[in-house]
């Protein structure tokens, strides 16, 4: 049976934890909250800067139009993977998951990784720590990315991807990162950012309209849309001039609409996993609170027996 001491003891430590607990959670909350309303809000301009991409991408390929291959298809020899992870822990299996997912990646490319065929930048301390235990230096690496709200704060990041895949540092890039579905339900994706291709982008739409909830019927109108619209453009000056401006503005759309649904699942996931912990440190208090009273009742109702059968055996002496 533990001592009142070490149980008194016990209920000030878990009585702490939950007090630090309960204070990251309304932290994690509120970033949370911040984090949600910059994730939705940006998602119909990244819907219709997506759809965009994809239909002109269509266009100008069926056209025959001679275009610049630089955002479009090439022979893949080398492939960057972005890792978008948190600076610091206690987000339940946020970066776990990430991990896993690029490990797997990893596991069925195993050739070309051995071939060192892939390079790496990442977003988040615990993606870095990931990276450099394989051996290999980042080709970037970024950190205080987990509040980002306005899109000139990842100008650095898209340019990186940008410059090395207009010199031929690597011919695709793979993302690798939360995609925000609700405050308790996120999911790891792996996206293809480069090179641009309109069924690949048509897919990344319809995987970031959520299947539930708020926007989730999106999903019908684009088909609908796609089904119904006939689309003829007309480009002034030239598809070449329009596109040496437009293309690197919508891949650093996407990158930023991705910072953002990564951001948002990290904060909701460390307020649910905050909670949690204050909700088990809560029930713990309550049973060494129940310990405690008993162990003290035990302790009274022997002293008092003892004191009574003293008093008994004084009364019979006499």
């Amino acid at each position: 049976m533990a001592s009142l001491n070490n149980l008194k003891k016990r209920i000030g430590g878990v009585k702490s934890i939950n007090q630090i607990t309960s204070a990251m959670e309304l932290v994690a909350a509120t970033k949370m909250r911040k984090a949600q309303e910059a994730a939705l809000a940006s998602r119909f301009y990244a819907f219709d800067a997506l759809e965009i991409l994809g239909n002109v991408t269509d266009y100008l390929v069926k056209s025959g139009a001679e275009l610049e291959k630089t955002f479009f298809a090439r022979t893949v020899e080398k492939t960057l993977i972005l890792i978008v992870t948190s600076d610091k822990g206690l987000v339940g299996s946020f970066n776990s998951s990430i991990i896993k997912k690029v490990e797997k990646f990893l596991k069925e490319n195993a050739d070309d990784f051995k071939a060192g065929k892939f390079s790496f930048v990442t977003v988040g301390q615990k993606g870095t720590d990931f990276v450099r235990r394989l051996g290999i230096t980042p080709a970037g690496h970024f950190s205080n990315y987990g509040d980002i709200i306005d899109v000139g704060e990842i100008e650095e990041l898209a340019g990186i991807l940008d410059r090395g895949y207009r010199k031929r540092k690597w011919d695709r890039i793979v993302s690798f990162s939360m995609n925000f579905t609700s405050a308790l339900s996120q999911e790891v994706v792996e996206r293809r950012i480069l090179p641009f291709e309109a069924k690949q982008i048509r897919k990344t739409v319809e995987e970031v309209i959520p299947n539930t909830g708020r926007y989730s019927n999106l999903k019908a109108e684009i088909s609908k849309r796609r089904a119904t619209e006939t689309l003829d453009y007309i480009m002034e000056p030239s598809p070449k001039e329009i596109l040496d401006d437009l293309l690197p503005h919508l891949l650093k759309i996407q990158v930023y609409h991705l910072m953002l649904e990564a951001n948002a699942s990290e904060h909701s996931s460390r307020r649910v996993t905050m909670k949690n912990a204050s909700d088990n440190a809560h029930e713990l208090t309550n049973e060494l609170t129940l310990a405690y009273n008993k162990t003290r009742q035990e302790m009274i109702t022997k002293e008092l027996g003892e004191l009574t059968g003293t008093v008994a055996a004084i009364t019979n002496n006499v």
